[in-house]
C-alpha cells in the first residue's frame, strides 16, 4: 500500500481533519477505516467513562478524530496518527470487517417519476432521469441499467451529508454509471430514493432536495431514530463505512408488501455477520463480473 504524505487540518477546538489522499480509491478508505479502528484501539479509559479520543469518523478519502485536549494536544495527536499510518503501510493488504446489505430496488418507479414530473412543471423541463442515465453510459434501455447497477457490490465509503445517507462506489470500478446532477436540484426527492451522481450511488433516508438522478427506490428504512426495528438497535444509522451493499430488483407491488412489513415492525433485513475483506479478493473476480455482463 502506497502511504503519501497526509495533511493535518486543525477542525475547531476538539477536532483533527486528516486529509489522506486528493484521489478517492478504495485503498485510501480502507486506510481511513483502518486508521480510524487503530486510533480507537489506541485510546484506552484515562479514566472510567473519559477517552482522550472520543469518536473518529472515516470517509472516502479523511479521517475525522474528535478528542478531549484536556488529555492530549493537537500534536500529540498528529504524532499517533503519523506512527498508525507508518504501520499501516507495512501491510501491504489490508483486510476490513465488511457486512454484506442486500437492498430491494423498483427501478423506475412511479413515485421518483410523480417527482420528476413537478420538477418539469415548476422549475424547468429536462432529459429523463432514466434516459439520461442510458445515454450517458451506453446502456440500450432500463433493463440494460439495471443490470449493470444490480450487478455488482457497492461498497459504502461514507455515511453522512444527512442522518444515514450512505455515499456509494462500485468495487469494480469497470461498471461504475456516471450522471450529472441537476441544476438548480429538486426542492424534494422521496424517501428511500437510489440516485446516482458523479460516479457515485446513495439513498435518501427521509424526504429532502438533492439533485441526484433517480433511478429507483426502496422500501427499507435506513434510518430510524426511534430505533423501533432490530438493526437499529445499537445505532440509528444502517450503513456503516465498510459495509458493501447489494441491490435488486422488485415490482411495485412488491415494494408495497415490504413496506407494509417494515411498518408492522416485521421485515427481515438481509444483513451478513461482518467477515473480514480485502481488496485483492474483490478484484481477483472482478473480471468475471464484466465478462457475466458482456456476454
Amino acid at each position: 500500500m502506497v502511504i503519501r504524505s497526509p495533511r493535518y487540518r486543525i477542525a475547531g477546538e476538539r477536532h483533527l481533519l486528516i486529509e489522506l489522499d486528493d484521489e478517492v480509491t478504495l485503498e485510501t478508505n480502507f486506510k481511513a477505516i483502518a486508521l480510524s479502528q487503530a486510533l480507537l484501539d489506541s485510546s484506552p479509559l484515562a479514566e472510567p467513562g473519559i477517552r482522550a479520543i472520543i469518536d473518529v469518523i472515516p470517509s472516502f478519502t479523511t479521517v475525522l478524530v474528535h478528542y478531549e485536549p484536556q488529555l492530549i494536544t493537537f500534536q500529540g495527536l498528529k504524532k499517533i496518527c503519523d506512527y498508525l499510518l507508518q504501520n499501516l503501510s507495512e501491510n501491504p493488504n489490508l483486510k476490513i470487517a465488511s457486512r454484506l446489505i442486500e437492498i430491494p430496488v423498483v427501478y423506475n418507479d412511479r413515485w421518483c417519476r410523480a417527482c420528476f414530473e413537478e420538477y418539469c412543471q415548476t422549475i424547468k423541463p429536462i432529459e429523463d432521469n432514466i434516459e439520461l442515465v442510458c445515454r450517458l453510459n451506453g446502456l440500450s434501455n432500463l433493463a440494460e441499467l439495471v443490470k449493470y447497477h444490480s450487478a455488482p457490490e457497492w461498497w459504502v465509503g461514507a455515511v453522512g451529508f444527512i442522518a444515514g445517507l450512505p455515499t456509494l462506489t462500485p468495487l469494480d470500478p469497470q461498471t461504475r454509471l456516471q450522471a450529472p446532477k441537476y441544476d438548480p436540484p429538486r426542492t424534494w426527492t422521496p424517501q428511500g430514493t437510489v440516485g446516482l451522481g458523479g460516479g457515485f450511488t446513495t439513498i435518501y433516508p427521509v424526504v429532502i432536495p438533492d439533485g441526484y438522478q433517480m433511478i429507483g427506490r426502496t422500501p427499507v428504512p435506513i434510518f430510524d431514530s426511534q430505533k423501533r426495528l432490530a438493526p437499529f438497535q445499537e445505532s440509528p444509522l444502517l450503513f456503516r463505512v465498510g459495509d458493501r451493499v447489494k441491490f435488486y430488483p422488485i415490482s411495485e407491488n412488491e415494494f408495497e408488501l415490504i413496506e407494509q412489513e417494515v411498518n408492522l415492525g416485521c421485515y427481515e433485513f438481509s444483513i451478513s455477520a461482518p467477515k473480514l475483506f480485502s481488496q485483492s479478493q474483490y478484484f481477483q473476480a472482478s473480471s468475471n463480473l464484466v465478462d457475466a455482463l458482456n456476454p
